[in-house]
């Protein structure tokens, strides 16, 4: 009797192992099986996908931001931006070698335009925008790397560049203004704002014989690898009427107004609107300027009104271009 039932506990244990043996190949199997499956459609996602790093472009006056044009020229759809890798290598402004990785949203975000179809998401034939700030400036005068990895892996690079090309700025308007002084101190009393922009509203300066008005917030944006070659200010203005030796002088200051240019003097009377041009292409006048030296928070034109006989002085536009030069 004992000898039997050992005979069928024996069985059971054996039929019990082969079932969680077969359970446990089933399983290996099936893990494999669905293992091979995702690799399979991971090769397939890699070789649907194609990217091409179209162009790439400066920001910024400092070299330190940029966008690169990318354009989805496969078959397979990006919307896990988390899953991408924007990669940069360059020599930073201290001459140091850099090699990293950009974190999304905090140094790269990237937009699609127009972006018609499924919105955030990369879709093929679509062209992104990838904005990148690096984490220190490049150094002038040198070229970067800067790589896009798809979440399939597959990548596509550009350099980005920090040189100047020659140019200028266009002129450009004056965004804030305020009474500075001198004569009575009132400047431009009526709609000094009317000087941002030319059209046929203008800013009055009251029997102003020595009032000085200041002009700011041009938003001139200039390389800091660039050299200054002149610098032009335009006055479309005119007098009620003629008689006096009336003028009107500018100046220039490159430290928010601690300092000053020599002033430039326009003494064409007329008491209908006329075009002066200041300084010119080759005129820095009188000094060595630097880009960062035109930005907001440097950059100051100053206007005198000069004259006798109580004329009044008008003033239609008032803006400034800069000629710069590797």
């Amino acid at each position: 009797m004992s000898g039997a039932l050992s005979g069928i506990i024996g069985m059971s244990m054996l039929m019990l192992v082969t079932v969680l043996v077969f359970q446990l190949m089933d399983i290996v199997w099936n893990t494999q099986v669905h293992g091979h499956q995702e690799f399979t459609q991971r090769i397939q996602e890699r070789q649907a996908t194609a990217i091409d790093v179209e162009s790439t472009a400066d920001t910024t006056t400092d070299c330190l931001t940029y966008t690169a044009t990318v354009a989805n020229t496969g078959d397979t759809v990006v919307t896990d931006f988390t899953e991408m890798d924007i990669l940069v290598q360059y020599t930073d402004s201290g001459d140091n070698q850099v090699a990293s990785r950009l974190v999304y949203t905090s140094n790269w975000t990237i937009s699609m335009s127009p972006d018609s179809r499924d919105p955030n998401a990369w879709n093929p034939d679509e062209t992104a925008t990838i904005t990148f700030t690096l984490l220190l400036a490049l150094k002038d005068n040198t070229r970067g790397t800067v790589v896009v990895v798809t979440p399939q892996g597959v990548v596509d690079s550009s350099y980005f560049i920090c040189v100047c090309e020659a140019g200028n700025t266009g002129y450009t308007d004056a965004l804030a203004q305020a009474a500075d002084t001198g004569g009575n101190n009132y400047g431009f009393e009526v709609n000094p704002t009317n000087a941002f922009s030319d059209d046929a509203a203008f800013a009055e300066n009251i029997n102003g014989n020595g009032d000085r008005h200041r002009y700011y917030n041009y938003g001139l944006s200039v390389k800091n690898s660039c050299g200054i070659d002149g610098i032009e200010v335009r006055l479309d203005w005119w007098l009620d009427a003629l008689g006096g030796s009336n003028s009107m002088d500018v100046e220039l200051s490159w430290d928010a107004g601690t300092s000053w240019t020599a002033a430039k003097s326009d003494a064409e009377e007329s008491n209908t609107e006329h075009t002066a041009i200041l300084g010119g292409p080759s005129d820095t006048w009188g000094r060595t300027w630097s880009g960062s030296e035109f930005n907001d928070s440097n950059f100051r034109l100053r206007i005198t009104s000069n004259g006798v006989g109580g004329r009044n002085h008008f003033l239609d536009w008032v803006p400034v271009k800069v000629y710069y030069a590797p």
